[in-house]
């Protein structure tokens, strides 16, 4: 019987487990993104109006 090598390993079912993750990632990324807007959005307007000085008293 062949002794099995670590380098003995199938390359394409290695991209295809690759490819599974990174997709899982980017899934996970755009969730992230898409759930962080009701935070970051207020956030970017109140920014803005620190950074203009702005003042609702007359």
């Amino acid at each position: 019987m062949k002794k099995q090598s670590f380098w003995n390993v199938d390359l394409l079912e290695l991209f295809r487990l690759w490819i599974s993750d990174m997709g899982t990632f980017l899934m996970t990324t755009l969730m992230f993104v898409g759930l962080s807007m009701p935070v970051v959005i207020p956030a970017l307007i109140l920014w803005y109006l620190l950074s203009i000085n702005w003042s609702m008293s007359p």
